[in-house]
Protein backbone atom coordinates (compact mmCIF):
# COMPACT_ATOMS: atom_id res chain seq x y z
CA UNK A 1 0.00 0.00 0.00
CA UNK A 2 1.53 3.31 -0.99
CA UNK A 3 1.11 6.30 1.27
CA UNK A 4 -0.87 9.14 -0.30
CA UNK A 5 -2.35 12.45 0.85
CA UNK A 6 -5.39 10.56 2.22
CA UNK A 7 -3.21 9.50 5.17
CA UNK A 8 -2.60 11.52 8.32
CA UNK A 9 0.49 11.00 10.51
CA UNK A 10 0.04 10.35 14.25
CA UNK A 11 2.41 9.31 17.02
CA UNK A 12 1.88 7.09 20.06
CA UNK A 13 4.16 6.65 23.06
CA UNK A 14 5.34 3.24 24.26
CA UNK A 15 2.50 1.47 26.11
CA UNK A 16 -0.29 3.55 24.53
CA UNK A 17 -3.42 1.70 23.45
CA UNK A 18 -3.94 2.59 19.78
CA UNK A 19 -7.08 0.50 19.32
CA UNK A 20 -9.36 -0.81 22.06
CA UNK A 21 -11.02 -4.20 21.62
CA UNK A 22 -14.80 -3.87 21.40
CA UNK A 23 -14.83 -0.27 20.18
CA UNK A 24 -16.12 0.75 16.77
CA UNK A 25 -13.51 1.23 14.05
CA UNK A 26 -12.93 4.52 12.34
CA UNK A 27 -9.54 4.34 10.68
CA UNK A 28 -7.02 2.17 8.92
CA UNK A 29 -3.52 2.25 10.42
CA UNK A 30 -0.13 1.79 8.76
CA UNK A 31 2.99 1.54 10.94
CA UNK A 32 5.64 3.91 9.61
CA UNK A 33 8.11 3.52 12.47
CA UNK A 34 8.04 1.51 15.69
CA UNK A 35 6.12 -1.62 16.63
CA UNK A 36 2.91 -2.76 18.26
CA UNK A 37 1.26 -5.85 19.71
CA UNK A 38 -2.17 -7.07 18.69
CA UNK A 39 -3.69 -8.37 21.93
CA UNK A 40 -6.96 -10.13 22.63
CA UNK A 41 -8.53 -9.50 26.08
CA UNK A 42 -5.89 -6.90 27.01
CA UNK A 43 -5.53 -6.24 30.76
CA UNK A 44 -7.28 -9.45 31.78
CA UNK A 45 -6.02 -12.80 33.00
CA UNK A 46 -6.96 -14.20 29.57
CA UNK A 47 -4.76 -11.74 27.60
CA UNK A 48 -3.31 -13.31 24.47
CA UNK A 49 -0.87 -11.69 22.03
CA UNK A 50 -2.00 -12.51 18.51
CA UNK A 51 0.86 -10.77 16.69
CA UNK A 52 3.74 -8.36 17.00
CA UNK A 53 3.84 -5.99 14.04
CA UNK A 54 6.27 -3.40 12.73
CA UNK A 55 6.93 -0.98 9.87
CA UNK A 56 4.71 -1.62 6.86
CA UNK A 57 2.07 -3.50 8.85
CA UNK A 58 -1.56 -2.48 8.46
CA UNK A 59 -4.26 -2.91 11.10
CA UNK A 60 -7.82 -1.78 11.78
CA UNK A 61 -8.98 -3.02 8.39
CA UNK A 62 -11.43 -5.64 9.64
CA UNK A 63 -13.62 -3.10 11.41
CA UNK A 64 -13.58 -0.82 8.39
CA UNK A 65 -14.65 -3.65 6.10
CA UNK A 66 -17.43 -5.22 8.18
CA UNK A 67 -18.40 -2.31 10.47
CA UNK A 68 -18.04 -4.55 13.53
CA UNK A 69 -16.19 -3.55 16.72
CA UNK A 70 -12.45 -4.18 16.91
CA UNK A 71 -11.66 -7.84 17.61
CA UNK A 72 -8.47 -7.01 19.54
CA UNK A 73 -6.55 -4.15 21.11
CA UNK A 74 -3.34 -2.79 19.59
CA UNK A 75 -0.66 -1.56 21.99
CA UNK A 76 2.48 0.43 21.06
CA UNK A 77 5.54 -1.60 22.09
CA UNK A 78 7.76 1.46 21.63
CA UNK A 79 7.26 5.03 20.49
CA UNK A 80 5.41 4.46 17.22
CA UNK A 81 4.54 6.63 14.23
CA UNK A 82 1.48 5.71 12.19
CA UNK A 83 -0.26 6.89 9.08
CA UNK A 84 -4.04 6.70 9.35
CA UNK A 85 -6.83 6.74 6.78
CA UNK A 86 -10.34 7.73 7.87
CA UNK A 87 -13.37 5.48 7.31
CA UNK A 88 -14.90 7.71 4.63
CA UNK A 89 -11.76 7.71 2.47
CA UNK A 90 -11.37 3.95 2.94
CA UNK A 91 -15.02 3.41 1.94
CA UNK A 92 -14.52 5.52 -1.19
CA UNK A 93 -11.56 3.39 -2.29
CA UNK A 94 -13.35 0.15 -1.41
CA UNK A 95 -16.41 1.13 -3.47
CA UNK A 96 -14.15 1.57 -6.52
CA UNK A 97 -13.15 -2.09 -6.22
CA UNK A 98 -14.63 -4.85 -8.36
CA UNK A 99 -17.77 -6.31 -6.67
CA UNK A 100 -16.41 -9.85 -6.95
CA UNK A 101 -13.27 -8.81 -5.06
CA UNK A 102 -15.45 -7.07 -2.46
CA UNK A 103 -17.32 -10.35 -1.94
CA UNK A 104 -14.11 -12.35 -1.56
CA UNK A 105 -12.76 -9.85 0.97
CA UNK A 106 -15.99 -9.99 2.98
CA UNK A 107 -15.85 -13.80 3.01
CA UNK A 108 -12.27 -13.71 4.29
CA UNK A 109 -13.16 -11.20 7.02
CA UNK A 110 -16.08 -13.37 8.14
CA UNK A 111 -13.81 -16.42 8.35
CA UNK A 112 -11.18 -14.50 10.31
CA UNK A 113 -13.71 -13.25 12.85
CA UNK A 114 -15.01 -16.81 13.37
CA UNK A 115 -11.50 -18.00 14.23
CA UNK A 116 -10.44 -15.27 16.67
Amino acid sequence: MSEQSSFTRVQYKKGARIIKQGREGGALYLIVEGSAAVVRDYKSDKARTLAKIGPGAIFGEMSLLDHEPHAASVIALEDTELSTMAQDEFDRLYEEMNPIMQGIIQLLIDRLRQNL
